[in-house]
């Protein structure tokens, strides 16, 4: 599925004009969208993997790292100060994760933090704690709620309700059996009391399981009259923003995205399951998400959300009721790198934060000034005659390149070298380099693996597409230049 982009966000991408320095030790940069000129500036540099930003209620930023640390930044001057070092964060891909602020700030000044954790006996889990906070650090831990946890697959964000129940998205932690159980709180949307307790009008007595069927949600954001969506990572297809409904289904294992699939036609015949608003292949790795209802008119009324393997500012706008996406421009495609998390501020500026030295860097990051928090702000408007007028982008047939960097490179990276242990090398591969018989059985179906990542199966690819991937990946990284025809993978599609 290929975005649709405004003639002026395609030119936005490529082009930015620096301005005079307006931010002390930084540069603006101008960027235009249909009738809005924007500043962006980056106002906190040299962090280390910001995971979660929240505007706070004394107009600072407070964010996470995954390092264990919470941070307060003054967006103003750019200072930033240490709130809290929680000491038994285990950091092995993840690490401290979410935060929310007690909308009662006045009366409860909590703030409800989300980490993995390694018990003694190795297992991981991923802990609920409250803090209060006296006005210079976070003190007065109290866990209110230890969940198992994993090297991945975790999720996670936080929010808070206007009825003021915690709403907690979790990851599915590589256990697909589980997810559809609400006595388990892997793949779901929980909602809890604010003090951890389950409350009575929960959809599963004694359960603190709202929703379930999700893979990796790193999105959750309420909009302006109430609707909850999430968006989580896919598998090898179909990353998702979904609308969040009390006891919903939303599919996964069994469905990913539209059920375009004859086997998960046949799982939606027989279960009522709620398909996404949105859903992108290739996958973007969708993370943080905000409403926006600012003053910068094209992003009015939209989901913002930021991504990872897409390195882009997603700018979904919402029908009146909100609950359907009507278009998606993109935004800083590979500009910054990974985007972790997108904020907003009640004056209408945006800020976004790079992900850029987490376990996964894309290729030539990160930069020096990398992990960084940058700032979206509206500085002008464009007068009328020099405004252009939005034409559709058409998609062209992809290359094998192109092919090999939607489905491939995220993983096993441009070199082919892959993640030290996580993902495998195709350099060493003998897979790749091995008979057509193993190799292509394994592209249409994939594995699982009890440690690190598994394989996804490619088994929606065309025969064409496979073909095209197999034969850039052999060129590039094995000594088998063999090429494997469009026919020879159909007829192996059919054995199997």
């Amino acid at each position: 599925m290929m975005a649709t982009l405004s003639g002026v966000a395609a030119l936005l991408i490529a082009s930015f004009a620096y301005r005079p320095q307006q931010f002390p030790g930084f540069k603006t940069e101008k960027l235009e969208l249909d009738s809005t000129i924007l500043d962006i500036t980056t106002i906190a540099k040299n962090l280390n993997v910001p995971w979660e930003m929240v505007w706070g209620p004394d107009n600072m930023i407070w964010f996470t790292d995954h390092d264990g640390k919470v941070s307060r930044l003054n967006p103003k001057t750019g200072q930033t100060t240490e709130l809290l070092q929680i000491k038994d964060y285990y950091r092995k891909r993840l690490g401290l994760m979410s935060m929310v602020l007690h909308p009662d700030w006045k009366t409860n000044p909590h703030v409800f933090i989300n980490y993995t954790h390694i018990q003694p006996d190795s297992v991981i889990v991923s802990k609920l704690v409250r803090y209060t906070y006296n006005g210079k650090a976070l003190i007065e831990p109290v866990l209110l709620k230890q969940i198992p946890g994993y090297l991945g697959h975790n999720g996670s964000r936080l929010v808070i309700s206007k009825d003021r129940k915690l709403l907690w998205a979790t990851g599915d932690l590589k256990q697909k059996e589980t997810i559809h159980n609400p006595a388990f709180t892997n793949g779901k949307v929980l909602r809890l009391n604010l003090d951890g307790t389950i409350p009575a009008d929960n959809p599963h007595p004694g359960s603190p399981a709202w929703a379930m069927g999700f893979r990796v949600p790193q999105g959750l954001t309420y909009t302006k009259n109430g609707n909850l969506f999430i968006a989580e990572h896919g598998d090898a297809t179909d990353d998702e923003v979904n609308l969040v409904a009390k006891g919903g289904d939303y599919g996964w294992p069994n469905l990913a995205g539209f059920s375009d699939m004859p086997e998960e036609k046949k799982h939606s015949e027989t279960r009522e399951t709620i398909f996404p608003v949105k859903a992108w292949t290739p996958t973007i790795a969708p993370a943080g998400m905000d409403f926006y209802d600012g003053n910068i008119p094209e992003w009015k009324n939209a989901l913002l959300l930021s991504t990872l393997k897409g390195q882009s500012l997603r700018v979904l706008k919402l029908d009146a009721k909100q609950e359907k996406i009507l278009s998606e421009d993109i935004i800083f495609s590979q500009k910054f790198g990974r985007l972790r998390d997108v904020c907003g501020s009640p004056a209408g500026d945006i800020y976004i934060s790079t992900s850029n030295r987490d376990w996964n860097p894309p290729a030539n990051f990160p930069v020096t000034t990398d992990d960084r928090i940058i700032r979206i702000s509206k500085s002008g408007v464009i007068p009328k005659n020099r405004r252009m007028v939005k034409t559709a982008k058409q998609a062209d047939k992809q290359s094998t390149a192109s092919l090999f960097a939607n489905f491939c490179e995220s993983c096993h990276k441009a070199d082919g070298r892959g993640v030290p242990g996580s993902f495998p090398s195709l350099v060493t591969s003998s897979r790749l380099s091995g008979e057509n018989t193993v190799l292509i059985p394994f592209l249409l179906k994939g594995s699982q693996s009890a440690s690190g990542e598994g394989m996804p199966g490619f088994g929606f690819l065309t025969d064409e597409q496979l073909s095209d991937i197999v034969f850039y990946a052999r060129s590039k990284f094995s000594s088998n230049t063999n090429v494997v025809s469009a026919r020879e993978i159909g007829a192996i599609r059919a054995k199997n």
